[in-house]
């Protein structure tokens, strides 16, 4: 009784602290989950929310619950912005002592060296003079003929962990499945910390045809940083597609993604698109454009207990962005510790 008393009280507290923080409403923050990938994910667009063929693909929908995977472990990094922004994602399953499966999934992204321009500016206006009250002199605006002061230039870091925990339930003809997510962000000394969930559905209506759904950030993701600011993101739905082509007589598929976001109180709608061309279930080709409406290619070479997937995505010609590269690996738990055991 001592315990639900105090169970209680922790709750209370929480609540509260809610109602009463500095509340906004945005529609960024969580862009980790939406970055993040291995190979695969990236070539194709990040277009999996119906394609459950990658552990990682719990991320776009938590019904991509597959104990039969013979590769259920998967491991990418990846440079963006020509190495300006590295990541990490780390993906694998636990099944044991549990009745439902169960996919976690770590990611990991840093900046470093990021120049803090507050403040800096020799707000003189054109002349570049001060005390002459020229025009554009104090107005808050950098202007033609004004520069910072760079010797005051200093530099932060930002870093973000989080942590994606999925699982789901087949009934009848339908997977459903959920994902509780947290966040751990520390921008330039200043840290916050969130939790959201997703939910997530699946079914397959005809043959090598897969129609997928979810239902991101459904109880809106709450974000709060150590400053009491609580930020609030909008729920969004996603519904995808994937299609299998098999050519007869030949040992070639072909896969078709495609998938669309629609952000609760906006007008505008996201789609993401992805084609894979496989031969012998060895060599994959890929291609694809996601959300943001960036381009990438890939390609996969597979094995019965290893595969290695390569992701490039090049920088759009109306942007001074610099290419983004990634490389990961999926493999068998249970070969790597009989090659490790071996090896001993």
């Amino acid at each position: 009784k001592k315990n639900m008393n105090k169970n209680f009280l922790f709750i209370t507290y929480i609540i509260f602290s809610f109602i009463y923080a500095e509340s906004i409403w945005v529609n960024y923050g969580w862009e980790i989950f939406d970055n993040a990938g291995d190979g695969r994910a990236l070539s194709l667009g990040n277009s999996l929310i119906a394609d459950g063929s990658s552990p990682i693909s719990v991320l776009w929908n938590p019904a991509h619950q597959d104990t039969q995977r013979i590769l259920p472990f998967s491991y990418g990094h990846q440079n963006r912005f020509a190495g300006l922004v590295s990541s990490d994602v780390l993906v694998f399953s636990y099944n044991k002592k549990i009745k439902t499966p169960l996919s976690i999934v770590i990611l990991r992204e840093a900046v470093s060296n990021i120049p803090d321009t507050r403040d800096l500016l020799l707000d003189w206006g054109a002349d570049g003079m001060p005390g002459t009250m020229d025009f554009g002199e104090a107005n808050g605006v950098l202007d033609e003929g004004e520069r910072l002061d760079y010797e005051k230039i200093k530099y932060f870091n930002q870093s973000q962990w989080a942590l994606h925990l999925s699982t789901a339930k087949k009934i009848k003809n339908f997977t459903l499945g959920i994902a509780a997510k947290s966040l751990f962000h520390n921008l330039g000394g200043y840290n916050g910390n969130g939790f959201g969930f997703d939910i997530g559905a699946k079914f397959s209506p005809w043959k090598n045809g897969t129609l997928g759904m979810t239902f991101n950030h459904f109880t809106t993701s709450w974000f709060i940083w150590d400053n009491g600011t609580v930020e609030r993101t909008l729920p969004n739905l996603n519904c995808g597609l994937t299609q299998i082509y098999k050519l007869s007589n030949k040992p070639i598929d072909l896969r078709f993604n495609g998938g669309i976001t629609k952000i609760i109180g906006y007008k505008k709608s996201l789609y993401n698109l992805g084609f894979e061309l496989s031969y012998n279930s060895k060599f994959q080709i890929r291609l694809g454009r996601n959300n943001n409406g960036f381009i990438s290619t890939g390609i996969g070479l597979i094995w019965s207990r290893f595969s290695i997937d390569y992701a490039y995505r090049p920088s759009p010609s109306y942007t001074g962005f610099g290419s983004s590269q990634l490389i990961s690996f999926r493999l068998d738990p249970n070969w790597l510790k009989s090659k490790i055991i071996s090896l001993l």
